[in-house]
């Protein structure tokens, strides 16, 4: 896992009056809106005695601990201590407060204490916002680790024999011939799948076949796994899947698929429910998948030229790896859970100052 990227924590319309508890990276967050509504994402632990923010309540713009009704406003600053309201408040009472940005329906918090100008960009979804496409969404709990279900999203391989009852063909499982694209945060390619035709209520396969410009793509942002399709001349379909890392063998997928063609509002049940039909045909096999994470050396596994785009998202991986962005989490379990609380670091903390939480240990490069 990785810190010092964007992350995907709720979809806005979920974020209402009250407070979330949220888990990414391993480590717990409570997120609130303040009193202008701006979306709010703090450290879960009170610097105190330990208190779960998220099981207080909110008091205007600031978060209320549950044990000491301490109060931390959405800079992550004690503001409030009852039981002594005119003494000063030590420099050390405050968590850690991550920035938030709302777009596309979702709330992104920077893990991480990058200062603005180095962080990555959002990935482009303006499909979301437009008008002529019609968009559904959920979410999906995987018992796998966000790596591999992100090279699963970018694998089409594997459709014709995971997916063969839904997408893909069994009967032509070749893979052609493409070029992995590669951007600064991401990377995509221009893919031709056989879809088989099918027919009827039960949707049996005909034996026909048609070829469908396809391009899956990912950006390190979310992290997302892309899809668009061009099923039909003037027909769209765009499929985004943010797969956020709840710890190192969970992860929780925040969806959205839109369609430019038969918007009636009567097809997103059905639409919903095939897209978690795949879901849960891939989740058969990542559940099974050994080991559980993508392994650290290129010689544990045996690559071809149809998993070049898994390969590209592998080798960016790497670089932010190479950085010093990845979490030790061997570390973490050793040194740290049930002994001592330890918290990713936010961009405040590199302006110094006495900080009461020790922050996340990191692999060093």
């Amino acid at each position: 896992m990785l810190i010092n990227l964007w992350y995907v924590v709720l979809p806005s319309a979920q974020l209402t009056d009250g407070l979330k508890p949220v888990q990414l990276l391993g480590q717990h967050f409570v997120a609130f809106r303040d009193e202008v509504g701006t979306a709010r994402l703090l450290s879960d632990i009170c610097v105190h005695r330990g208190g779960a923010l998220s099981a207080g309540v909110k008091v205007g713009g600031s978060v209320q601990c549950p044990y000491h009704g301490w109060r931390f406003g959405g800079d992550g600053v004690c503001n409030h201590i009852p039981a002594q309201p005119d003494l000063r408040i030590p420099l050390r009472a405050r968590v850690d407060a991550y920035p938030t940005i709302e777009r596309y329906g979702w709330i992104w918090a920077f893990l991480g204490d990058l200062p603005e100008a180095e962080r990555p960009p959002l990935p482009q979804l303006d499909w979301v916002d437009d008008p002529n496409v019609r968009v559904v969404s959920g979410h999906f709990d995987w018992d796998a680790s966000w790596d591999r279900v992100m090279e699963n999203g970018l694998d089409f391989a594997h459709a014709p024999f995971v997916h063969g009852s839904t997408f893909g063909d069994p009967d032509h499982p070749e893979i052609g011939g493409f070029e992995v694209e590669r951007e600064p945060w991401g990377g995509s390619a221009l893919m031709t799948m056989r879809r088989p035709v099918r027919k009827g209520w039960r949707r049996k396969p005909t034996g026909a076949h048609v070829d469908v410009a396809t391009r899956p793509g990912f950006h390190l942002s979310g992290p997302c796994v892309t899809l668009e399709l061009a099923p039909r001349d003037g027909w769209k379909i765009f499929i985004v899947s943010a797969h956020t890392p709840v710890d190192g063998r969970r992860t929780r997928t925040w969806w959205m698929m839109g369609r430019t063609f038969m918007r009636w509002p009567l097809l997103d049940r059905r639409v919903v429910a095939s897209n978690l039909k795949i879901f849960n045909q891939d989740l058969v096999v990542l559940n099974k998948v050994r080991p559980e994470r993508v392994p650290d050396s290129w010689l544990q596994e045996v690559s071809i030229k149809s998993d070049a785009l898994q390969i590209a998202f592998r080798q960016k991986i790497h670089a932010l790896e190479e950085r010093g962005w990845r979490i030790d989490e061997v570390r973490v379990e050793r040194e740290f859970t049930g002994r001592t609380a330890c918290v990713v670091p936010c961009p405040d903390r590199r302006e110094g100052g006495p900080w009461a939480i020790e922050t996340i240990p990191i692999i060093a490069q």
